[in-house]
């Protein structure tokens, strides 16, 4: 049992609707269809916009709640989404996708950051031609830092091709708690075959 199987059971959208800025990339940027990875996909929030656009999600956390949670939701409003229970960094990407999201699982705290980056490198990898990787990360200085080296550094055929700040309003329905805060988005798209 992961920490956030508990709050899952007691918050049905923990965090809340998708943030309005990556639905309007996705109306504006116009990819639909394919395959997705939603990587810490949590109750399916992004996993289950991506499959309203038409793409075959594969949701992956480690939270069995929530992965029930998304796989329901999914299936009770007709969308393409599959849940995998796994720990994200051990996990064997089953191929090549159009689109993957990273939404706010990246912290880069000292003892986390190797391997958070080397997902990061893992996961620009496993795009297609075309394909996009979304990027969420809390704004902190350290954490925008690293991320913005990691963005300085993107060989071809790699190429940033959106960066903004968004606004977010955590609010839990059960306590009444509520905190508002920014995080960086980033769309990094593969141009080409290496």
């Amino acid at each position: 049992m992961t920490h956030y199987d508990e709050q899952y059971d007691q918050e049905p959208a923990l965090f809340g609707a998708p943030y309005p800025e990556l639905r309007a990339f996705l109306d504006e940027f116009g990819p639909t269809g394919g395959t997705a990875l939603d990587l810490g996909c949590g109750q399916g929030r992004d996993a289950l916009l991506l499959a309203e656009y038409g793409y075959d999600v594969i949701g992956v956390d480690a939270s069995r709640v929530g992965i029930a949670q998304m796989e329901a939701r999914a299936a009770a409003r007709g969308l393409a989404v599959t849940g995998m229970v796994a720990d994200m960094h051990a996990y064997d990407f089953p191929g090549d996708f159009d689109a993957i999201v990273m939404d706010s699982i990246l912290h880069f705290e000292k003892q986390d950051q190797a391997r958070e980056l080397a997902l990061l490198d893992q996961a620009k990898r496993h795009l297609k031609p075309g394909g996009l990787l979304f990027l969420f990360v809390h704004r902190t200085k350290r954490q925008e830092a690293i991320l913005q080296g990691w963005l300085a550094e993107l060989p071809a055929p790699y190429q940033l091709i959106e960066q903004r700040y968004i606004d977010y309003v955590y609010e839990e329905q059960t306590s009444g708690f509520r905190s508002q805060f920014q995080y960086c988005m980033a769309v990094v798209q593969r141009l080409e075959r290496e």
